[in-house]
């Protein structure tokens, strides 16, 4: 654990930060070393998101492992792991843009629902789940697996990719069913390669 002090002398951002609730004593360094990563995967010259200043931080027990809205996220603090924090990150890049970001993705990887009236009625029907159009997903799919969702597993197994494989290899969505062994080289890994090297 350490200190207000100590944090802002490792991440200089971290005194412009507005986080509020109750947490951990580890949640604001899991957080700032998260934005950091995200930060530094940014080539120059393309600027990265401002996670900083453009988003509200958010401590409540909920539901959920995290929620989020343009320019707020809400996490809970019991299950605060680097991999949610990203995710959560990474849906809060894609609000600040209109959700544009994920829709792109859905489009450059030909994803979709086949139909998505039939997804609501029937949520637990793989039949009706989001379909994957370039395979492999980056961690599996699921029923609450959409284009959003999709767009913030990638840029979180584009950051853990050994994490991602595992968890997709869990699920029985093994990358080298579809010939591929690490994240980067899916066509979703390569999507975001581009967007942090071409925005």
């Amino acid at each position: 654990m350490r200190n207000a002090i100590d944090l802002a002398a490792t991440y200089d951002f971290y005194p412009q930060m507005d986080i509020k609730g109750d947490r951990p004593p580890a949640a604001d360094e899991i957080l700032c070393s998260c934005i950091q990563k995200l930060q530094q995967a940014f080539v120059t010259p393309v600027l990265p998101f401002d996670w900083v200043g453009a988003v509200k931080y958010e401590f409540e027990d909920i539901k959920q492992l995290g929620l989020t809205y343009k320019g707020r996220i809400v996490f809970n603090p019991r299950f605060l792991t680097e991999w949610t924090t990203v995710h959560e990150l990474a849906h809060a890049w894609d609000a600040a843009n209109n959700w544009l970001i994920s829709d792109i993705l859905r489009k450059e990887t030909h994803s979709r629902f086949t139909f998505p009236w039939l997804h609501k009625m029937f949520p637990d029907k793989k039949l009706f789940w989001y379909h994957v159009g370039s395979p492999p997903a980056p961690c599996g799919v699921g029923k609450n697996f959409t284009a959003k969702e999709d767009f913030a597993e990638s840029v979180t197994a584009y950051l853990f990719p050994e994490v991602a494989r595992g968890k997709a290899s869990k699920k029985g969505f093994s990358y080298a069913y579809n010939g591929y062994i690490h994240f980067h080289d899916t066509p979703r890994g390569q999507f975001i390669h581009s967007l942090f090297r071409n925005g």
